[in-house]
């Protein structure tokens, strides 16, 4: 399964695209004949801002319902992306993911990822708001759908959505009566979860709903220094809603989420392998590197570490979200603010060692962001359907990071000298207006064509004291303006198989910094072109579901952070990161969904993604191994195959309650989490640990559930497979450090009232 030639790739997929017609054609027949049946429930979302069957959307789209959401046991971002194909996440030290590192909570989308620049590559979106400068990682709590959209969605998203989409629709409140639910989980390690909801009608046109969770874990991985605290953590999550409909054409819906997460420690497990930089500095005086080898490295030891002071990880953020929605006879309009503030502080242990090599006196982040849109759009199934928008949003960045040595940094620095002290605060202000139509030449044939209109004006102060050195700053602004348009052609071969083609445009807008040479370096806007073709098929009585995507992406100006830490030419100690946009790239692949229903008492999936993403042109990539080409090498977080899989089986027990069983694998290929990584091979570095090998992993569940009461068991990494999914490039005195994937077991459960 590692290796397959483009020739073999386009037959297979022409073949199935005919198998599926075929089939297709012979299975709406029969289902003409025999008539409906239970089969596969359907699933609405609102891809293209309106509601519409998963089925007749002309997106490569994987959604998750309430019942899916609450099958798969998906309580974050990282679940329900292991559940889409050619996706790959890295695991974070923490939840949150936030001012970690390059590789932290790393997202990619059919290789599209956050390489550099200053902006996301994606939109993750709360109730139609775009949160993802304020939370990589939000709590799922009470969630109605979640939508994974792949490829460019400029029109309708827009903003930073160039790899794609993550939507996050939240359950509304309902006026047809009160309702509640209680749930709780234990489970290894010490991890315990409450959590509820509850829904009150206060009038026949008014409802609240208010949903919460509390979690808390004494954490995965020991600490063996006496001094240096745990790995603990608590996390709070709660949100209001409100609706209130005063005629039947008018919708109004209020939110407020807030969310707080205490980490005590990253709890990283070290490798021991060690950078030409840190063995130039170590051994020194008092201590040889790795420091803490006694423990054990990765993979013999997957649990231990020491660290000599601890680590305070803070995170904290609020998002309101006001809805207004009417709807005419003919017409819809839809009004959407959102304001959200983010706060993050860290400080303490950053040499990771049970040595005081460096210390962090304060890490400190404070986002706030702001949009208002506004959308008129057809209503109702006409033959020409039309959308058209504008949005201003605003989106502000303050940070600061101050990293001293400690005292027995060994390298002769005083005690506290200043290794980094920098700050910086960036506002970005957008615009865009964007309109699309759709028009159903005939019953079976559609074509769509829309554009979106954006300009970024990006302000930015940045200062840095590099290593004593003289403070260097600078400021000013600028401006990014772009069009995206998108096409498609969609065709119905048969009563259940649709047929698309679509061409879109990706965009991010570019920036400036503080360079190499402590000057101002500008770096321009990144594109792409995403040109797909797609089937999606319900066959065999609803018994089937079947969705196969082909697509080829053409990315240009790819923004690229380089992080060089080393010494120069006269021996000096050097530290800086800066961005370029030296380098083009394109990804191919092919997606293949899968969803059956064999019997009303067995569910089957399975997701297939396969992907070839390379730099077509990055001849002068700066990393810490120096400067390479890395022309014709890998993206990274772009492994070749991805696949998931599950069965569910369904049995009535006495009564209204039925028994479950459920397995699941998942299997991820070969991937790089950086530029550092790739250089690091290509270089002579080992493989291990700058390559994240291929791993699979398998996770099962048993429960019985009525319509009020659930109780599951569960394991995850149910055969304790060794794996990580990114190295970390810090750590310093114990060399590169992994995140081990352990197994996790718990039991869950919940009532209704």
């Amino acid at each position: 399964m590692k290796r397959m030639t483009n020739h073999m790739l386009r037959m297979a997929s022409g073949s199935a695209i005919a198998a599926l017609l075929a089939i297709g054609g012979q299975a709406s027949a029969q289902s003409a004949a025999d008539g409906e049946n239970q089969g596969l429930e359907d699933i609405v979302v609102t891809a293209q801002r309106r509601s519409e069957s998963i089925q007749n959307v002309p997106v490569a789209v994987t959604a998750f319902n309430t019942q899916e959401l609450q099958r798969a046991n998906i309580q974050d971002v990282g679940a329900y992306f292991q559940n889409t194909p050619n996706v790959f996440i890295t695991d974070s030290p923490v939840r949150s993911g936030n001012n970690v590192s390059s590789s932290a909570l790393g997202l990619a989308l059919r290789g599209i990822s956050n390489v550099g620049g200053n902006a996301s590559s994606f939109g993750i979106y709360l109730d139609d708001f775009n949160i993802s400068n304020i939370a990589l990682n939000p709590h799922l709590i009470d969630m109605e759908r979640i939508e994974v959209l792949r490829g460019p969605q400029g029109t309708y998203f827009g903003r930073n959505a160039s790899g794609g989409v993550m939507s996050l629709n939240t359950a509304k409140p309902d006026t047809t009566g009160f309702a509640g639910e209680a749930n709780v989980m234990a489970g290894r390690f010490g991890t315990y979860e409450l959590g509820g909801m509850v829904n009150v009608p206060l009038s026949d046109m008014v409802a609240i709903r208010a949903a919460g969770k509390w979690e808390t874990s004494n954490g995965e991985f020991n600490n063996k220094a006496p001094i240096g605290g745990g790995n603990g953590r608590d996390y709070k999550a709660a949100r209001l809603s409100l609706r209130a409909t005063p005629t039947d054409a008018l919708t109004i819906d209020l939110s407020y989420n807030y969310t707080r997460e205490e980490d005590d420690d990253f709890g990283l497990i070290h490798t021991g392998v060690l950078s030409d930089f840190i063995k130039s500095i170590c051994p020194g005086v008092t201590f040889s590197c790795p420091v803490d080898a006694n423990l054990g490295f990765y993979p013999n030891n997957r649990r231990n570490y020491a660290h000599d002071a601890p680590l305070v990880v803070d995170n904290e953020y609020h998002i309101a979200v006001g809805r207004v929605a009417w709807t005419g006879e003919n017409v819809g309009v839809t009004s959407i603010t959102g304001y959200g503030s983010a706060k993050f502080d860290r400080s303490g242990e950053l040499d990771f060692s049970s040595v005081d090599f460096l210390r962090e006196g304060f890490n400190y982040e404070r986002r706030k962001s702001f949009s208002q849109e506004f959308r008129v759009q057809s209503v109702g199934d006409k033959r020409l359907n039309w959308i058209v928008g504008a949005v201003y949003a605003q989106d502000k960045h303050r940070e600061g990071e101050f990293i001293a040595a400690g005292v027995q940094n060994d390298i002769g620095l005083p005690e506290d000298f200043p290794i980094e002290l920098s700050h910086y605060n960036q506002k970005i202000t957008s615009k865009a207006l964007f309109a699309e139509a759709t028009f159903d030449v005939t019953d079976a044939l559609s074509l769509t064509a829309g554009a979106r209109y954006s300009h970024d004006k990006i302000k930015r102060f940045e200062d840095q004291i590099e290593f004593g050195g003289p403070l260097q700053n600078v400021q000013g602004s600028r401006s990014f303006s772009d069009v995206s348009p998108r096409f498609v052609i969609k065709y119905k071969a048969a009563d259940h198989v649709n047929l698309y083609a679509s061409a879109s445009k990706g965009w991010k807008s570019g920036g400036f910094e503080l360079d190499p040479q402590r000057a101002r370096s500008d770096f321009g806007a990144e594109t792409l072109w995403n040109y797909e073709v797609g089937v999606k098929s319900t066959l065999f009585d609803n018994r089937l579901r079947a969705n196969l995507a082909l697509f080829y992406i053409d990315w240009n100006n790819v923004q690229v952070s380089s992080g060089v830490i080393g010494r120069d030419a006269n021996g000096n100690i050097i530290n800086y990161a800066g961005i370029s946009n030296a380098a083009s790239a394109s990804s191919k692949g092919a997606e293949l969904e899968l969803l059956a229903a064999p019997t009303d008492q067995l569910e089957l999936g399975l997701n297939i993604g396969y992907l070839r993403a390379r730099f077509d042109k990055f001849a002068d990539a700066r990393t810490n191994f120096g400067t390479v080409d890395l022309s014709g090498k890998p993206l990274p977080k772009a492994p070749e195959w991805t696949l998931s899989t599950f069965a569910q089986y369904t049995v009535p027990l006495t009564g209204d309650f039925d028994a479950f069983v459920r397995g699941e694998y998942f299997y991820t290929d070969d991937a790089y989490t950086t530029v550092n990584n790739i250089a690091a091979v290509l270089t002579g570095q080992p493989r291990f640990p700058y390559e994240v090998k291929g791993y699979g992993k398998a996770n099962l569940r048993i429960g019985v559930e009525n319509d009020r009461f659930r109780i599951v068991g569960y394991v995850e990494n149910l055969f304790d497979k060794k794996y990580y999914t990114a190295s970390f490039d810090f750590g310093f005195a114990n060399g590169a450090a992994v995140v081990p994937g352990l197994r996790r077991w718990g039991v869950r459960g919940s009532v209704k009232f």
